[in-house]
């Protein structure tokens, strides 16, 4: 089992609610990443339930031997004693929220509930186990930025009741969402345009061109493409060209300046500067790598 992190750094901030006094809730954490990390090594946190908000970017995760991906407006769930983390997946850009949450023995109480209301709050969690991921709201991170501004300064006076009921509001609030949604929902229009993106990553694939397929206006377009798949038109296009480089970097006869022509990049040099951002190595790296 591996110690829960407390430790904050510059774009890392961690909350330690237990250390503050709150029954059964152990950390509040955030990231804020503007280029990759490496890989969220695999861990188990026993008898605790840690939701993960990601309120922008996109990331995968291997939980229990599947893996999921989410984007921004996802939530996922871990539950006592799941293997979890990115395994070789690196942290990607993006925001995250996590909230881990001890599961109290019969004696014990979550927050400020009863010792009745805390066995239904836990029931209710656990009953979220095979629908872990699902759509949440922004009105979800107003809370947990909510606790980070009051916990800036010293908890005084009514401090520890503010963070109590806006704990619980942000739990009601991942319950009530993993009640309503069962799966993720992209619309028609999304995914036919994510289809064409896949179908022509030879070309430079213009927004304009696409907000025309799409039936929308261009700021239409891409509100709503970030809305549903948790990052931009420009940032899905260039992931799926570099994944797609990834493949054709290993075939022996393709140079990295071929690659990057194929994949309709400017030059190779903005290709390799493109590939080191979402993959954290170089193409060349890549190649010696594989």
């Amino acid at each position: 089992m591996q110690e829960l992190d407390k430790v904050s750094t510059e774009e890392r901030q961690i909350i330690d609610l237990e250390g503050l006094g709150f029954d059964c809730i152990k950390v509040l954490g955030s990231y804020n990443y503007r280029q990759m990390n490496k890989s969220l090594e695999m861990h188990v946190h026993e008898n605790m339930i840690e939701i993960c908000f990601l309120e922008k970017g996109t990331q995968y995760y291997h939980i229990q031997g599947e893996d999921y991906r989410i984007n921004g407006g996802d939530l996922l769930l871990t539950f006592p004693g799941e293997e979890h983390g990115t395994k070789s997946f690196p942290e990607e850009r993006g925001r995250l929220f996590w909230l881990i949450m001890e599961v109290p023995d019969k004696n014990r109480r979550l927050l400020n509930l009863t010792k009745k209301e805390t066995k239904l709050f836990i029931e209710s969690f656990m009953s979220l186990k095979s629908n872990r991921k699902f759509k949440g709201s922004d009105r979800l991170k107003h809370d947990l930025n909510a606790i980070y501004q009051i916990c800036k300064h010293p908890i005084k006076g009514l401090d520890k009741i503010k963070i109590t009921n806006l704990l619980l509001h942000f739990l009601l609030n991942v319950l009530e969402f993993g009640n309503k949604h069962s799966n993720q929902t992209i619309s028609k229009d999304i995914s036919e345009t994510c289809a064409f993106i896949n179908d022509n990553l030879n070309e430079s694939l213009p927004l304009e061109h696409l907000a025309q397929l799409s039936n929308l206006s261009l700021s239409h377009f891409k509100y709503k493409f970030k809305k549903e798949m948790g990052y931009s038109p420009t940032d899905y296009i260039l992931r799926q060209k570099i994944e797609k480089s990834k493949e054709q970097l290993l075939i022996k006869t393709n140079s990295i300046q071929d690659v990057a022509y194929n994949l309709a990049f400017s030059s190779s040099s903005y290709f390799a500067t493109v590939f080191k951002r979402y993959t954290g190595i170089t193409p060349t790296q890549h190649i010696l790598l594989s």
